[in-house]
């Protein structure tokens, strides 16, 4: 049994223990002002930069779709599109022109390096109906901004146009390659190139582009082979 003052002693103490509860203040912050900061951090870190990079994978989804539903439209094959691409950046090209746009696969390619160059594409063909794919598949791609599909035969049309073209792509009709060729020769720079497809794996039918581009005093040819098809990529050179 213990005191009165023993009980008021031992009250005390536990009193002397307890600890006077904190307050906390939480700072009310709009959702609108969260927001914001969320979108300034997201531009601050480069999420401004993903489009670029978003419209390069759906041209290229599209690429594959194409190879696997679009079959026999004797297109350049994926490494020979690439190598397409970085030569249309290597020679910084604002005008490209191509003559035969089939389904519009290569001018796909072609089109991924006038991005980056802040060019644009003419593309020719005489097929009606290639020219509706082709049309069709620069929209999937995302990049028909960039480019201008103009339907009717190359011959009659190539005589219609104005240079400069830094970069022709010649992938047609493999008869006319030279006659392409004559047509186009004065309506690049110095330093723009003139590339044609398949000189190698129907070089049989082509002896006479080969010779006369390895032959023109205005060009200084070489000879590439990134895919099976082979290309000529021909330099213009400056005036003597």
């Amino acid at each position: 049994m213990t005191s009165g003052g023993d009980h008021d002693d031992a009250k005390g103490k536990q009193m002397s223990r307890q600890r006077p509860k904190k307050t906390r203040f939480v700072a009310s912050i709009p959702i609108a002002a969260l927001f914001s900061v969320a979108v300034a951090i997201l531009a601050a870190s480069g999420g401004a930069q993903r489009e670029p990079a978003s419209l390069e994978s759906r041209a290229q989804a599209r690429l594959m779709w194409m190879r696997e539903n679009q079959k026999g439209m004797w297109n350049v094959n994926p490494e020979e599109g690439a190598f397409l691409q970085d030569l249309v950046v290597k020679v910084k090209a604002k005008r490209a022109l191509e003559i035969g746009s089939s389904n519009g696969y290569s001018g796909i390619w072609t089109a991924l390096g006038l991005r980056q160059t802040g060019g644009h594409l003419l593309t020719l063909e005489i097929d009606e109906g290639r020219a509706r794919l082709a049309e069709e598949n620069f929209r999937r791609a995302g990049l028909d901004s960039l480019i201008n599909l103009k339907l009717g035969n190359a011959l009659e049309e190539l005589p219609k146009l104005q240079g400069p073209f830094e970069f022709v792509f010649i992938d047609a009709w493999k008869q006319d390659y030279v006659r392409y060729l004559e047509l186009v020769v004065p309506l690049v720079p110095p330093g723009g190139v003139i590339v044609a497809h398949n000189v190698r794996d129907l070089r049989d039918q082509l002896q006479d582009f080969i010779r006369a581009v390895k032959t023109d005093p205005h060009l200084k040819t070489a000879f590439e082979n990134p895919g099976p098809g082979g290309f000529s990529v021909s330099t213009k050179l400056p005036p003597l």
